[in-house]
């Protein structure tokens, strides 16, 4: 995956992230469920509606990708066997969800200070 390629999945999920909190959060602090408290209400139902679709966004986004790469056979073998395919395409999702962001935004600041060394390298400055 590509530097350009990891930022926009990660802009795409967080902003699934954001848009899912407030819409969530909103609809919760309506009618406070938890502890009678609008705030509680909003925060709690607004990660929980945030994160969920995130993680779902994110692993239909990594599904696709992976099976673009397989073959044929393969493809045609995990349409045969779709609820095994479905069930584990799922929690692969949403149980990588979280290392694999945090292994993006690492990987994103790893790859920028590389392109930054090859700079200097390429560009060095002379101090007298």
């Amino acid at each position: 995956m590509t530097k350009k390629n990891r930022i926009e999945y990660l802009v795409c999920t967080l902003s699934v992230v954001v848009t899912g909190f407030i819409i969530y959060g909103l609809i919760a602090s309506q009618q406070p469920l938890v502890n009678e408290s609008k705030l509680q209400s909003f925060l709690l139902f607004g990660c929980l509606g945030g994160f969920g679709f995130s993680a779902i966004v994110s692993t239909i986004i990594l599904s696709v990708g992976f099976f673009k790469k397989r073959g044929f056979g393969f493809k045609i073998i995990a349409s045969i066997l779709w609820p095994i395919t479905f069930a584990v395409c799922v929690y692969a999702g949403i149980f990588s969800y979280l290392p694999y962001q945090i292994y993006n935004i690492v990987k994103i600041v790893s790859l920028t200070q590389k392109e930054k060394r090859q700079k200097e390298l390429a560009n060095p400055t002379t101090e007298d």
